[in-house]
């Protein structure tokens, strides 16, 4: 997969409230990476158009060769002495040429292996910290499961204690309501007392 600096410096993690990485460090650190990654996308770019620019300069010196061995062929038409001058002066260029294209040919080449060994020094501090990364997410989905079974557990328990206490009030209300409900007075039975009981203290009671 192709990373740019635009995929670090947009990348994000979840977060939790428990043990972890530091936000901060995290994000410092990618930042750190994407504008290295960033800074060796742009030497790359430079030296691509460096290269550019060398093959276009080697072309013209290629062009240039040609047109001095024109004039060699012309040349030889000429005296001995002009045909060795013209050939001296052709073999100081090519040799000056290519000289030159071999060091920066070298150049690039031990650039490049710089930015390769930069960049997979990147990459092995970034596959390092992704087995710590993967740890820290089970773990963080293990106490993240537990955080919510025991949210549900509270919301339960929350629950049957309002329920219990919405029972108990209506209970209480019910009994409030049965005792301030006046009961059907019946009609009092009053006997007429009996000569045999005339004067005894059930017979007073009653009349009491």
């Amino acid at each position: 997969m192709v990373i740019s600096p635009m995929n670090i410096h947009l990348k994000e993690f979840n977060t939790v409230s428990t043990e972890g990485y530091k936000k901060e460090e995290v994000d410092s650190f990618l930042g750190a990476v994407a504008d290295e990654l960033e800074r060796l996308t742009n030497r790359n770019k430079e030296l691509e158009d460096m290269v550019a620019d060398m093959k276009q300069k080697v072309s013209q010196f290629d062009e240039m060769q040609q047109t001095l061995q024109n004039a060699l062929m012309n040349a030889q038409k000429s005296a001995g002495n002009i045909l060795q001058e013209a050939r001296s002066q052709a073999a100081a260029i090519i040799k000056k040429a290519q000289e030159r294209s071999d060091r920066i040919l070298e150049d690039m080449e031990k650039e490049k292996e710089r930015i390769i060994n930069s960049f997979t020094a990147i990459l092995n501090q970034i596959e390092k910290q992704i087995p710590q990364m993967r740890e820290l997410m089970v773990k963080s989905q293990g106490l993240l499961e537990e955080f919510e079974e025991k949210a549900k557990q509270a919301d339960l328990a929350a629950i049957a204690e309002r329920s219990e206490a919405t029972y108990a009030a209506e209970s209480g209300a019910a009994k409030e309501e049965d005792v301030a409900k006046p009961e059907p007075e019946e009609e009092e039975k009053v006997s007429e007392p009996s000569e045999k009981h005339f004067g005894s203290k059930d017979d007073k009671d009653v009349w009491e």
